[in-house]
């Protein structure tokens, strides 16, 4: 049995697979974050995506990604809880339209992978998509899927 495997039967839930960023690979052109805003939201706007590229400055740029925690604390500080697992995939998600745009996860999420929409509407965070268009046109394959 695989440490994964053993780790889901001790926890009695599936271990989300999940989006990581590579900074050592990231160059910050932010087509990660074009792909994205245009498969959930039908727009390029980088703002509406669920991954957002840090301008690191003189040093590398980082991709933030949800790290999909187990103790998830952006679910536990939401006070209508409208960030719950699916338990299916073991991904945390969002309901739009439980949320109240409080931001209230935004400020508890230790890695700063959770945004608030630019109008302050809900709460946006990856949730690992089918498609995975972020992961496919990075050009220096920064953005990698893991179990």
């Amino acid at each position: 049995m695989s440490p994964t495997d053993e780790q889901q039967k001790r926890s009695g839930k599936r271990m989300a697979e999940k989006m990581v960023g590579l900074k050592e690979k990231c160059v910050g052109c932010r087509m990660c974050e074009l792909a994205c805003s245009l498969n959930l939201e039908n727009v390029f706007n980088p703002k509406l995506s669920r991954v957002q590229v840090e301008r690191g400055g003189n040093a590398l740029d980082l991709p933030h990604i949800c790290f999909q925690c187990d103790d998830a604390p952006c679910a536990e500080a939401c006070p209508v809880d409208a960030i719950t697992m699916n338990e299916a995939t073991g991904i945390w998600q969002i309901a739009k339209d439980t949320c109240i745009g409080c931001g209230v996860c935004v400020d508890a999420c230790p890695y700063g992978a959770m945004f608030m929409e630019p109008k302050g509407s809900y709460a946006l965070k990856c949730e690992v998509c089918e498609g995975q268009y972020c992961k496919t046109i990075c050009p220096n394959k920064a953005l990698e899927y893991q179990a």
